[in-house]
């Protein structure tokens, strides 16, 4: 009996900025990735992560549209507002200073959602990011940048296709997220 392995795509959640905003972040990358001596990220592929799950089978991914699906999330105003890297991955990055709650909220409902779904998940807490360097060797750029506003209205089902000039990602699915609730 000759069996084959199940196909399976390398597949994370996340939330992309528009092309405008994508520009506008790489080309901050480009600087971080010379200061830190690193490779900056094209782009097309500036996202912020909010759950990574790997390779994943082809056939199950109503499993991952099902947990999506259910997550409760509403759009939010991001702020961009300051630069750092995580050593140990070798990235550098840009986050906001003060992630919005409806961010943190986001992260956990989707969390919940794809752990009662049966998906394995790694155990370190959400911290709210956008990697625009990858392979850095430092030094890592600190501290604050000059603010770029992100308003966030969608969560993406990603798929990430490596070839020899790096990686490349794609959309497979897309939530809009529910409209942020208007002051009275």
């Amino acid at each position: 009996m000759s069996g084959s392995a199940e196909p399976t795509a390398r597949v994370f959640f996340a939330l992309v900025p528009p092309p405008a905003l994508q520009r506008a972040l790489a080309e901050i990358g480009r600087d971080l990735a010379r200061r830190a001596h690193g490779r900056p990220v094209p782009a097309e592929n500036v996202h912020a992560t909010l759950a990574f799950i790997g390779a994943w089978p082809l056939e199950r991914l109503s499993v991952l549209d099902d947990a999506a699906t259910a997550v409760q999330g509403e759009s939010m105003r991001v702020m961009l507002d300051t630069q750092g890297g995580f050593r140990r991955a070798g990235v550098a990055w840009v986050a906001p200073s003060a992630p919005p709650h409806p961010l943190d909220a986001l992260a956990a409902s989707l969390s919940q959602q794809l752990k009662s779904a049966g998906v394995g998940l790694e155990e370190r807490p959400f911290h709210a990011h956008v990697t625009l360097a990858r392979r850095c060797r430092g030094p890592y750029p600190a501290g604050a940048i000059d603010p770029l506003i992100w308003d966030v209205d969608a969560l993406a089902l990603m798929q990430s296709d490596t070839r020899a000039e790096g990686a490349r990602y794609r959309f497979l699915a897309r939530w809009t997220l529910r409209p942020r609730p208007v002051a009275p």
